[in-house]
């Protein structure tokens, strides 16, 4: 007799906890969460404008933007300060776009950029951690914290797409990296026309390429120092995914060449990289003093990273690139957005994760209706806050020397214009037939000229030999700044009344108001 073989019956399925923190969480709860987190950037950014929502550089970027439009070309000298330097207009596809937006919606099209570039980042960085964590809990509450970390850079500046398009550069480098993913998303070997734009957008596109190279060259730290490569990571030195990197950077950092500056793009980064005195000078340039929230955020999430990376094993990929980041974020407040990150990126990767079934996303539908109820809280809160024209206009008037122009300009007074570096890009914008001595653009008038004019404006011993302040025809000055007080003690100049709380003008004595 043959024996009968037994066959055992299959044992139920152990029920998964619903809405527990393995387990997928129904999808209206979870449309309320991301709700709540998406709005956090809807309520950051539906200010009204004017300092310090409104950057003071964001008027020469308009200036600059509608120069281009007008000319059809991009200028070859500096068109707006009195010295006419060679000039490389690094933001011209950004400053067309803002203006474009002005042009259209007025002040309430800076701050349509600002809203949606918010949110444009925040979604890139929330997808990044859902990539590497599908725990929903974890993906949610570290984006969250990258949100509350990056929120002093949230304003109508270029690198809002920085911040996004390195955000989608680290995701395709994991991508190629992970070896769970299984063929690259098609999306990735997009990746070389985002750097076209990125190269006439900002000039930070260089720290995508940053990103690029640690991914080609970690591989190779990690066979050369024998190091064990973490089970996850596919691009190890020499394998397909390794070689598919290397194309892909390859055609990225080509694809910064097509500009109209083509090269010559790169020259602005080592005038950046020479010129160290803004550092020194320029509230964003500095480094994190920690008297903000986000500062502390940063080195919490840094900590944090730093401890992840001790208890699993290394890559020198993500050792890299946390301490680069980190490096970059505690020199300039700008750049502490690297950091948060690179940090968010090992923390991801260390967090819980659930199964492709237990990280259900929320139904098309819902996300659809999140939308939606986005774009009514936008308009509610901006109805909430009084953002109508008339208010608008009353705020930049409140921060910049609105009045102060139209004195100048209706007096016909003749230039050369001295003026404050805060504002010399709204007068760029605001005086155009009156070239400015100084404005927002570091890289144009080098360590030497800005901390000349630095000790001037503070009233130093020989401010008055100031070659620049002699030579003015017209001084515009803030209201309660030294300089100000000094000059209504110096015979060469006279004051001029005006309505403007927030500024004064001084001319040239001896020089009378001589309609124009």
């Amino acid at each position: 007799m043959s024996a009968q073989r037994k066959q055992e019956a299959p044992s139920p399925p152990t029920p998964r906890p619903q809405g527990g923190e393995g387990g997928k969480a129904p999808p209206l709860p979870r449309l309320l969460a991301l709700f709540a987190l998406y709005a956090i950037p809807v309520f950051l950014t539906v200010q009204p404008v004017g300092e310090p929502i409104l950057d003071p550089d964001v008027w020469w970027h308009l200036r600059v933007g509608q120069w281009v439009a007008e000319h059809r070309a991009l200028p070859g000298a500096d068109p707006f300060t009195q010295e006419a330097r060679p000039w490389v207009a690094y933001s011209w596809l950004y400053e067309v776009l803002l203006y474009a937006l002005y042009a259209a919606f007025g002040l309430h099209g800076v701050i349509l950029y600002r809203v949606v570039m918010s949110l444009l980042v925040v979604w890139a960085i929330h997808a990044l951690v859902c990539r590497l964590t599908r725990h929903f809990l974890a993906s949610t509450g570290l984006t969250l914290a990258a949100v509350l970390a990056i929120q002093p850079l949230l304003y109508e500046r270029p690198w809002l797409f920085t911040i996004l398009f390195t955000t989608l550069t680290l995701r395709a480098v994991l991508e190629l990296r992970l070896a769970a993913a299984g063929p690259a998303p098609r999306w990735v070997w997009a990746l070389p026309l985002l750097f076209v734009l990125w190269a006439n957008i900002h000039i930070q596109f260089v720290y995508g390429l940053v990103v690029l190279a640690l991914g080609c060259f970690a591989p190779l730290f990690d066979r050369g120092l024998q190091l064990t490569t973490p089970d996850d990571s596919a691009a190890t030195a020499f394998s397909p995914r390794w070689y598919q990197l290397l194309a892909l950077s390859a055609a990225c950092l080509l694809a910064t060449l097509v500009s109209p500056y083509h090269v010559g793009i790169y020259g602005v980064i080592l005038e950046y990289a020479r010129y160290t005195g803004a550092f020194r000078t320029i509230a964003e340039l500095m480094a994190p003093e920690f008297r903000e929230p986000a500062s502390y955020l940063l080195l919490a999430l840094a900590l944090a990273g730093a401890c992840c990376l001790g208890r699993r094993r290394l890559s020198s990929f993500d050792v890299l690139l946390l301490a680069g980041t980190v490096l970059l974020a505690f020199r300039a407040r700008r750049d502490l957005w690297f950091g948060v990150l690179a940090a968010l990126t090992v923390l991801a990767r260390a967090a819980p994760r659930e199964d492709a079934a237990g990280a259900g996303a929320v139904p098309p539908a819902l996300r659809t209706l999140g939308l939606g109820l986005l774009v009514g809280l936008a308009f509610l809160v901006g109805w909430a806050r009084g953002l109508t024209p008339e208010a608008l206009d009353r705020t930049v008037r409140a921060n910049f020397p609105v009045a102060a122009v139209e004195t100048i300009r209706d007096g016909g007074y003749s230039g050369p214009l001295y003026n404050d570096f805060n504002w010399g890009g709204y007068l760029i914008w605001a005086l155009p037939e009156m070239p400015v001595a100084i404005d927002g653009r570091t890289n144009l008038h080098g360590d030497e000229r800005m901390e000349r004019f630095g000790r001037t404006w503070a009233g130093l011993p020989g401010w008055q030999d100031d070659p620049d302040l002699g030579a003015a025809g017209v001084v515009l000055t803030p209201h309660d700044s030294p300089l100000a007080s000094l000059l209504l003690l110096d015979p060469r100049f006279r004051e001029v009344e005006t309505k403007d709380d927030v500024a004064r003008v001084f001319v040239r004595t001896g020089r009378s108001a001589a309609k124009r």
